[in-house]
């Protein structure tokens, strides 16, 4: 065989991939657009996948294996009940109350404000999520019982001092009962009052309207201080379990006196749970006169007055009506 013939026959599948480059070149180009298209793909199908719009928290993988649970938002962390008592009333009320707060399982506390110093403690209520009860009873010429006379000294001032500011308390959320007995009537519950008041002062919100217990059965709103604490009582838990459920009013904070007039009007207008309204600079509608009418009797009073305008339209009517007779009356005797 020719040796010449035998190279030729070698190189000839190099000469004819030389000669068909052009179509080699293509089809890499090709391969290579659709791997590219390919990886474009998956990446917006992975963007779009279910687990990347679940929430966070289901998506953190623990370095064991398992999904962590999405951690449950808490709105109400505990219960702390003040009280302070002379003769054992206000501690007995606490202790009911402690009682009747066991069915909703949150940590309940009760605390006698002998034993408790508020320059050091009232501020840690701002952060802890716990809704603070107070049930203090007026004594002697509207004093507090000595159990609770510092506190309510260190709060007075702090109320009234510059330093602390109004927002000192911003955060913290109680509710106040007060104990006292309407034959004193210029006493009468003057420091459960006076609590309500300062509490407002240095930024507490009011989670309720203040309750009155009137140990003067004659004038007491339910007959008796023990009814009217146990009134008291059915409202504030009733007001616990909705904000343990994370329930917060519609209301602007434009009402005054507890009483919502959105409430009344287009209530079905708002949700209840809703977040909008918190967000508001405005007080709640309890928050928004602390010092005239937050207790119930008061309010309800303020309810009755203005709820028939029309009728003091047409008294005023009938009035100027009458002063126009008196004027025609009298015209004649002048001349």
């Amino acid at each position: 065989m020719d040796p010449a013939s035998d190279t030729w026959d070698f190189s000839s599948p190099l000469i004819s991939l030389w000669i068909n480059r052009f179509y080699i070149y293509l089809g890499f180009a090709f391969g290579f657009s659709l791997w590219i298209c390919f990886q474009i793909v998956i990446r917006k199908q992975n963007k779009n996948s279910p687990e990347k719009t679940t929430p966070k928290a289901s998506q953190n993988l623990m370095t064991n294996g398992y999904i962590s649970r999405p951690k449950k938002e808490v709105f109400v962390s505990g219960v702390k009940i003040f009280y302070g008592s002379q003769t054992g009333t206000a501690k007995g009320f606490a202790t009911i109350l402690a009682e009747a707060l066991s069915s909703l399982n949150l940590p309940v506390a009760m605390i006698n404000l002998k034993d408790y110093d508020p320059d050091d403690r009232l501020i840690e209520e701002v952060t802890s999520k716990n809704v603070c009860a107070f049930l203090v009873a007026t004594y002697t010429d509207g004093q507090p019982p000595e159990s609770a006379a510092w506190f309510c000294k260190w709060l007075e001032e702090a109320a009234n001092d510059f330093r602390f500011g109004k927002t000192y308390l911003k955060g913290m959320r109680y509710a106040v009962f007060g104990l006292g007995n309407s034959v004193y009537l210029s006493h009468f519950n003057t420091v459960g009052k006076n609590v309500d008041k300062w509490l407002w002062m240095l930024g507490a919100h009011r989670v309720m309207t203040r309750g009155e217990g009137d140990g003067n059965v004659v004038k007491s709103k339910h007959g008796s201080v023990e009814a009217d604490f146990t009134a008291w009582k059915t409202k504030f838990i009733s007001r616990l379990q909705a904000l343990h459920k994370g329930e917060r009013k519609h209301c602007g904070g434009n009402c005054k006196k507890g009483k919502c007039e959105s409430n009344q009007r287009g209530s079905e207008v708002a949700e209840p749970g809703s977040h909008v309204q918190e967000e508001l600079p405005h007080r709640d509608a309890e928050d928004e006169e602390p010092f005239g009418s937050t207790n119930e009797e008061e309010s309800d009073t303020e309810d009755h007055q203005s709820s028939n305008p029309v009728i003091d339209v047409e008294d005023l009517g009938k009035i100027m009506d009458h002063v126009k007779k008196e004027k025609q009356d009298v015209k004649p005797r002048r001349i």
